[in-house]
C-alpha cells in the first residue's frame, strides 16, 4: 500500500545511490525500444499491428517511438488488467488520469495508478487503442504459452498475448507481433495456472 516511488528515493537518498526509475525515463525508454528494432529486422518489417502489455507504458513507448519512426503502418495496441485500466482511460480522457481503486490482479506487474509523464504523449500519440484482459485470461495465456509455446511467462507479460487468444483484436489476415515480457511468476501461482487451477481469480 506504500509508494514505491517514495520509498525508491528514500533509499536512494540514505544510500547515495542513483535511482532508475522503472519506465518513464527517456534511457529506459529509448532501450526498450530495441524490442521492436530486432522485432521489425526479424519480421522485415511486415506487421501489421503489434499487441504489447502495458504498464507505466516504457516497453510501450520505446515500441510505439520505433513503430512512428520504422513502420508507421503498424498499428500498436497496448494491453492492461481489466481493473488496472489507466492507459484506456487516459485515452478516452485526452490526459493522464488513474483507475478507481480494486483488488489486486495476478498481473501484479501491470498494477500501476497512472501512465508515466514521459512516456503516456508517445503512447498517446501513436497508440491504435487499449484492449483489456482479465485474471482468466491472463491465466490461460501463462497455460498456453507453457504448454504450447514451451514458455514459462509470468501473467502481466503475458498479457498480450492472452488478448489475442481471448479474441479482443482481430488477426485473420493480420501479421501480428505478439511481445511476451517477463518470467517473473510465483512458483505456486505458476503451478496453479498450468494446472488450470485458477477460478476465482479477480477481474
Amino acid at each position: 500500500t506504500e509508494s514505491r516511488e517514495a520509498i525508491g528515493a528514500q533509499l536512494a537518498e540514505e544510500r547515495n545511490a542513483v535511482l532508475v526509475p522503472p519506465f518513464d525515463d527517456p534511457f529506459i525508454i529509448e532501450g526498450q525500444g530495441t524490442t521492436a528494432l530486432e522485432l521489425l529486422e526479424q519480421a522485415d518489417g511486415l506487421i501489421d499491428q503489434l499487441v504489447c502489455c502495458c504498464s507505466g507504458g516504457g516497453l510501450m513507448a520505446g515500441i510505439n517511438l520505433v513503430l512512428e519512426a520504422r513502420s508507421p503502418a503498424t498499428d500498436s495496441w497496448a494491453v492492461e488488467p481489466e481493473a488496472f485500466d489507466d492507459t484506456a482511460r487516459s485515452l478516452a480522457a485526452g490526459e493522464r488520469v488513474g483507475h478507481p481503486p480494486a483488488a489486486p490482479s495476478i498481473c501484479d506487474a501491470l498494477q500501476t495508478p497512472v501512465p508515466g509523464e514521459l512516456t503516456f504523449p508517445i503512447n498517446q500519440r501513436v497508440l491504435k487503442g487499449a484492449l483489456a484482459i482479465s485474471d482468466l485470461e491472463a491465466a490461460a495465456a501463462v497455460r498456453y504459452a507453457f504448454r504450447t509455446l514451451k514458455l514459462v511467462v509470468e501473467p502481466g507479460g503475458a498479457a498480450a498475448l492472452a488478448a489475442v487468444l481471448a479474441g479482443k483484436i482481430e488477426t485473420r489476415g493480420r501479421t501480428t507481433a505478439v511481445i511476451l515480457s517477463g518470467g517473473n511468476v510465483d512458483p505456486e501461482l505458476f503451478s496453479a495456472m498450468i494446472a488450470d487451477r485458477i477460478t476465482g481469480a479477480p477481474a
